[in-house]
């Protein structure tokens, strides 16, 4: 939208607005009563940190990883001295690969431990960043950093919660996304703050610095973890859910994972009538 219109101008507030107001306009129109919920079981943060530690942890580090992504990325391409057209590419490009990523990490996920998973995703989350590091001077190798980056935190996002929810009874989903999201947004607080400072004391380079270690920190506790713990056979897994973090809230995330239940259960009968 940058390209649309004056930054200093007023035009890119209202075109946004009009979107969102578009957006909702189908929930308005919809006849479709509204879901019935069963009050649902408190679970606090303790409880849940037991139930899966790498899922409480992992989203604490995303938090980092998404406030510096959605907060500070534009602030970095203005640093590194892009110009309006390509600060605008760059930051769009983290969410084309969140995009573009998401369902095929989604359908590996399913068929693999999760946790393996999760450290493979992270480690090519990491190259991604030594690739903004060491040639974040050049935009076409901006462009792939930010693709990397985008389309392996988002999906991590999904496969986290999903890793927790494998050892969670269905009533306690809602409370133990609502903890997660909690967490999630505890590591968000920390992320400017901490891009902020390396920045003005290394340069731009100090903002793929922050992204990479956090991604390395998350590869070495999901390796540690997978040590403590023996993995959930694959057939007793819940499916994967693609979830956006920017729209996340614990309601939203029982009704997808309902619907990926019922989905599970339709395509069990379905083999058992062949």
């Amino acid at each position: 939208l940058l390209l649309t219109a004056d930054p200093s101008g007023f035009v890119l507030f209202v075109i946004p607005s009009v979107l969102v107001s578009i957006a909702i306009t189908p929930i308005l129109l919809s006849i479709s009563p509204t879901p019935a919920f069963d009050t649902t079981k408190p679970m606090t943060l303790r409880q849940l940190s037991k139930f899966s530690p790498l899922g409480c942890f992992g989203m604490l580090i995303l938090g980092g990883v998404f406030s510096a992504q959605f907060g500070m990325s534009s602030v970095y391409a203005a640093q590194a001295g892009l110009s309006i057209g390509q600060i605008s590419t760059f930051v769009a490009t983290f969410f084309v690969g969140a995009v573009l990523l998401q369902y095929p990490i989604g359908w590996i996920s399913d068929r693999m431990d999760r946790r393996t998973l999760i450290i493979y995703v992270a480690m090519v989350g990491t190259v991604g960043s030594l690739i903004g590091v060491a040639f974040g001077h050049q935009f076409a190798f901006l462009l792939i950093s930010a693709f990397i980056i985008g389309g392996t935190s988002h999906p991590l996002y999904s496969l986290l919660l999903a890793h927790t929810n494998d050892f969670l009874e269905h009533g306690d989903m809602t409370a133990a996304s609502g903890g997660l999201v909690f967490i999630n947004g505890l590591g968000a607080v920390c992320g400017p703050l901490i891009v902020g400072v390396l920045m003005e004391n290394i340069g731009p380079p100090g903002f793929y610095l922050y992204i990479g270690v956090l991604f390395i920190i998350l590869v070495g506790y999901a390796a540690y973890r997978s040590t403590q713990r023996n993995s959930i056979p694959i057939d007793e897994t819940g499916a994967y859910v693609v979830m956006s973090q920017a729209s996340t809230t614990p309601v939203s995330m029982e009704i997808a994972q309902e619907y990926a239940i019922e989905a599970d259960l339709e395509g069990e009968d379905d083999s058992q009538s062949e």
